[in-house]
């Protein structure tokens, strides 16, 4: 099987709905998300223009999704990179060996990330240099 690349990754809009109440949106986890999720957590409070992650995982799975505001999702698969805009209630799935790194880009941007494998430290590959060094190795 060919490494994951940045030109697989889509956005998905999640349905909900929107009245003078507010807004609900709907993820139907057995439906929407294409793993069973195993570990989930939100990242808020993040100063606009901040980012956060800037790694990439060599197993883990993420299917990461905007909760609120707006957030910049830059993605590298080592020898491409894409940014791509994520808005409340919309998503994006980033395959093990892709390094994402999200800048928020309102005050109350919040993000959600749904996760198949429990958190394990050394699943992680910090740093654009380690991460090339693995893709290339990869090929």
């Amino acid at each position: 099987m060919s490494p994951p690349s940045v030109e697989h990754a889509r956005i998905d809009t999640l349905p909900g709905v929107r009245d003078s109440r507010g807004a609900l949106t709907v993820v139907e986890l057995s439906k929407t998300v294409p793993f069973a999720v195993a570990r989930l957590f939100y990242v808020s409070g993040v100063p606009a223009g901040l980012s956060r992650g800037g790694h990439a995982h060599y197993r883990c799975r993420q299917y990461m999704i905007c909760q609120g505001g707006r957030l910049g999702i830059a993605l590298a698969d080592g020898s491409r990179e894409r940014s791509l805009e994520l808005s409340t209630g919309q998503a994006i799935l980033v395959e093990p060996g892709i390094f994402a790194t999200q800048t928020y880009l309102d005050e109350d941007s919040i993000l959600l990330v749904l996760c198949d494998r429990p958190y394990e430290a050394d699943d992680y590959i910090h740093g654009m240099d380690e991460f090339v060094k693995y893709r290339r190795e990869k090929a």
